[in-house]
């Protein structure tokens, strides 16, 4: 994607486009988010962030952004998941949604096998560090943190760090997922708008705003948000920054990979054998669309095993996977599932030169377009 223009905004205007996006019609419904409230105390849980679809300029004031740019949605939801699966892909209403970048390749990849339609999104874009996953809990060891004081959060070089409501700091040394440290595609790969915090200190009240479409800068013009152009020292921070994240995400990447390769390929069926089929990889996996599940429906009929379950699952969704880590981040046996589907997408990528979720012009080896093509270049 080519960018039209760059700019700085306020974190508290980025509601306003949401807000517009509704009141000018351009959508009929917003993919928002909102913070898990408990319903007998009323305490707000800032590290659960679910998914909140709205159709009320007045529901997206409260939109909780550095939350959401930290921690994504909880457990199985997803942009991508919840617009297949709660929203009908888009296919008859005009949608928007907040997209990390590995929701964008869900996107394609749902696209290519029609179940969302494209053409009815309006998507904002986050230039991705990764997600800190299980953060409520990991704080119950880190004694001299009150939750209810934070009023920012960011991922920096040493991970998440919190700002307070005293205007003070701390690093808390929890980290991205594993997943999303070797990640190194933080950028979307569609998108009208998209923001970013990378570069930026947690003590500036702005936030990186990023216009990629027509439609994109007519909605910044209607918001009649302030906004500032990018100067060069800002830009050049944000590229110097996400430079070096994606050769540090390249080289644990390479890395991992590696490793990964020299793991006899018995020890790797053994630790499918820890598989509890629980089902939850298949509820967090944004590129699963199947109404009606075969894994599901012999789990219960108990004519699956363990390593088939997983072996069918890894069959099934291989040449889509956009290794957005869901399944890996939802496992309770920890199983490495993303290092299966990264070492697959690495040999698919050799192979075939196939990279999933990079663009809907892309053609799957397995579909029966390919397949012909392969076949006339043997003629």
């Amino acid at each position: 994607m080519d960018i039209i223009a760059e700019y700085l905004i306020k974190i508290e205007d980025f509601p306003k486009l949401l807000s517009t996006l509704l009141q000018e019609k351009i959508v009929d419904k917003i993919i928002s988010a909102q913070e898990r409230v408990d319903k007998k105390s009323g305490s707000v849980d800032r590290f659960t962030i679910s998914p909140n679809l709205i159709d009320n300029p007045e529901e997206a004031k409260n939109f909780p952004l550095t939350n959401f740019i930290a921690y994504g949605y909880a457990r199985t939801d997803s942009a991508a998941k919840y617009l297949h699966k709660s929203v009908g892909g888009a296919l008859t209403e005009k949608i928007g949604l907040i997209a990390r970048p590995c929701d964008t390749r869900a996107l394609i990849e749902l696209a290519k096998i029609k179940q969302v339609n494209l053409d009815n999104l309006f998507i904002i874009g986050i230039e991705d560090r990764g997600m800190a996953v299980n953060v409520g809990r990991e704080l119950k060891n880190l004694k001299d943190i009150d939750p209810t004081k934070i009023i920012k959060e960011k991922i920096n070089d040493n991970g998440l760090i919190f700002k307070f409501d005293d205007g003070s700091t701390k690093e808390t040394g929890i980290q991205p997922s594993e997943n999303c440290l070797r990640c190194s595609r933080k950028t979307p790969v569609i998108a009208d708008l998209s923001i970013s915090d990378i570069g930026i200190p947690i003590d500036s009240d702005e936030i990186i705003l990023k216009v990629y479409s027509d439609k994109g800068n007519d909605l910044l013009e209607k918001s009649k948000i302030q906004k500032k152009p990018l100067s060069d020292d800002v830009k050049n921070a944000n590229s110097e920054k996400m430079n070096e994240i994606l050769e540090k995400a390249k080289a644990k990447r390479a890395k991992d990979l590696e490793e990964w390769a020299n793991v006899p390929q018995k020890e790797k069926i053994e630790r499918l054998l820890q598989c509890t089929m629980c089902g939850m990889c298949i509820r967090g996996c944004p590129v699963c669309y199947c109404v009606d599940c075969i894994l599901s429906k012999k789990r219960k009929e108990k004519t699956i095993n363990k390593e088939t379950y997983q072996l069918t699952r890894i069959a099934h969704v291989a040449d889509r996977c956009v290794e957005c880590g869901n399944c890996y981040n939802n496992c309770p046996q920890n199983l490495p599932l993303s290092l299966y589907f990264m070492s697959l997408n690495e040999a698919f990528n050799e192979k075939f030169g196939y990279c999933p979720g990079e663009s809907i012009d892309d053609t799957p080896f397995r579909s029966g377009k390919a397949i012909q093509e392969m076949e006339l270049e043997k003629v």
